[in-house]
């Protein structure tokens, strides 16, 4: 499979430089905890993930404005457990990155399982697109690049400022069928890869301001949500389907959840289009809250004007 044109792999003197050695310490800490028990690694996420709740202040408070918005019925105790969780769930995942980089396809199929995968493998028999859009849960990364083992997949990318750092997250996406998708590559590859009968990720998600995007609820909160996937859809004659991926502390495994494709989509009304989505996204967080990625800002784009959240 040829590779993509984009932004390239650091240099060997970028990566080799000595300011870049402690990283690469990590990285060998990544490598050796692939071959240790599960147990271990979760062990000690969950010790470092504890040791991080207490030094994380911005993003702990961007976490717990999040749940205060988007679960206003629930205490305080109860979001400040929901928030020690998902840090140590966040860093477990982290400790566990060498199975993408490192292991081989087999033990990696063992440990990332998919439900729905039908749904991919039907649209794709029957000549049509596919849209994924995963969450972003703490898992993320296990269901974007597990799924290129075995199907030719376009994955969004966006370059780090950390070299060795880039090196790890493009090797993991790119060692078997996936390719990397840059953010700013714009629309061009993606409506060619859902033509070629690519699998194309896209991350919608996320709160990118008011460009391209209309305000619909997630969790009765008024949300920038963008109005990309429905042109996509239409224009690549695609089905969409939203996913997420979840680790599962009793087996060390992770699991990824893909929903059946959206029916009638796009609809023509962007506003609805967004609501749809949004709840598809609700959905995927309950199906385990502690996992969802809120240390994300958001509702970062506000419908009454700048005023800050955050």
């Amino acid at each position: 499979m040829t590779k993509p044109s984009g932004p390239q792999f650091p240099s060997a003197r970028q990566l080799l430089a000595p300011i870049h050695w402690p990283s690469w310490l990590l990285v060998g800490l990544l490598w050796l905890l692939v071959w240790l028990p599960s147990g271990f690694r979760n062990a000690l996420g969950r010790g470092l993930g504890r040791l991080l709740y207490r030094i994380w202040g911005k993003r702990l408070r961007i976490l717990h404005t999040n749940l205060d918005l988007c679960f206003p019925n629930q205490s305080q105790e109860q979001h400040e457990a929901m928030a020690r969780q998902h840090v140590q769930i966040l860093v477990c995942t982290l400790l566990d990155y060498g199975l993408l980089c490192f292991a081989t396809p087999a033990r990696i199929r063992r440990r990332v399982r998919f439900q729905g995968i039908a749904h991919v493998d039907a649209a794709i028999a029957d000549g049509r697109g596919v849209l994924m859009m995963p969450i972003h849960s703490c898992a993320l990364d296990y269901g974007i690049c597990a799924i290129g083992i075995d199907h030719d997949a376009l994955g969004p990318y966006k370059p780090m400022r950390n070299p060795v750092a880039d090196w790890l997250l493009r090797r993991a996406r790119t060692r078997f069928r996936g390719e990397p998708l840059p953010r700013d590559a714009g629309l061009r590859p993606v409506l060619r890869g859902l033509k070629s009968g690519r699998i194309v990720m896209f991350l919608a998600d996320e709160d990118l301001g008011p460009d391209a995007a209309v305000f619909a609820p997630l969790f009765n909160v008024p949300k920038a949500t963008l109005t990309t996937p429905g042109r996509l859809a239409g224009l690549g004659n695609a089905d969409v389907l939203l996913a997420t991926t979840l680790f599962n502390p009793e087996d060390g495994g992770y699991d990824c959840h893909i929903l059946p494709p959206l029916a009638d989509f796009p609809s023509g009304d962007a506003r609805a289009d967004a609501a749809r989505l949004n709840a598809c996204v609700e959905q995927l967080v309950m199906m385990d809250p502690t996992q969802y990625m809120w240390t994300l800002r958001l509702f970062r784009t506000r419908p009454d004007g700048p005023k800050r959240r955050y």
